[in-house]
């Protein structure tokens, strides 16, 4: 079994369509039982989302997209969670022009995905506006919701990511775009408990090449690849009829 958390689809303005076929075939291609998809943060495509999600139910799990400075953000959002099967929510602080310490700009968001357990996704990386640091503050402010570090802080803020992650237990943290010692790092420091599998097919990676730097960083720890290619995620997104089977 293997649950990849972070993967892209849909249209965007200026680059090819990413259809929920062309990922699965690469998906089977790879051995990738389960992806955790959202669409480009810029052209809010969440309907190539849901319809992937509706074709896919055991293939494909949703992060539903807003950008929280439109006044419909926060009602979308619970109505994708609510009625449309939607699993949790996905930021991108860069994209859509907000900083994790503007609170009154994202909370509302926050607030919804604690009322229906959903999970979050939010993009961390060393920049000013999502540098890993802020993520103390949403751990302490929600710390019933799963907040999982998308990035890792990269390699320029990484090592603070996993001591965030190691200090807060709803702090998760996503593995692609990290380099293999980052990936060790975060084993390390955080445990093999808060690290999980994630690639950003096709937009910032791609399965193989993941999947060699995460089974190499995690096979000494003891059940590490098997928490970080699926039991994490199985246990973070709800899913207990995958445990159940396993």
């Amino acid at each position: 079994m293997i649950i990849d958390i972070s993967n892209t689809i849909g249209r965007h303005r200026f680059k090819p369509e990413i259809t929920a076929e062309s990922l699965l075939d690469q998906m089977n291609a790879a051995g990738i039982d389960r992806a955790v998809i959202n669409c480009h943060p810029e052209s809010l495509d969440n309907e190539s989302v849901y319809n992937a999600i509706l074709r896919y139910p055991d293939r494909f799990i949703g992060l539903y997209t807003v950008n929280p400075w439109r006044d419909d953000a926060a009602v979308e959002l619970e109505d994708a969670l609510k009625l449309k099967g939607f699993k949790g929510l996905y930021m991108h602080p860069l994209r859509h022009g907000y900083m994790l310490c503007e609170r009154e700009v994202f909370y509302p968001l926050l607030e919804i995905c604690h009322r229906y357990n959903a999970v979050v996704w939010c993009y961390g990386a060393a920049e000013v506006f999502s540098s890993p640091v802020f993520f103390n503050q949403l751990a302490k402010d929600f710390p019933r919701v799963n907040i999982i570090m998308g990035r890792m802080g990269l390699q320029y803020d990484n090592a603070s990511a996993v001591v965030i992650a190691e200090k807060n237990p709803n702090i998760y943290l996503d593995t692609s775009g990290g380099m293999d010692f980052n990936i060790h790092r975060a084993l390390k420091t955080s445990g093999v408990d808060k690290v999980m599998l994630g690639t950003g097919t096709p937009e910032c990676n791609y399965y193989e090449l993941e999947l060699i730097k995460v089974r190499n960083a995690a096979k000494e720890f003891p059940d590490g690849v098997e928490k970080v290619l699926w039991k994490n995620a199985a246990r973070v997104f709800h899913l207990e009829g995958i445990i159940d089977d396993h």
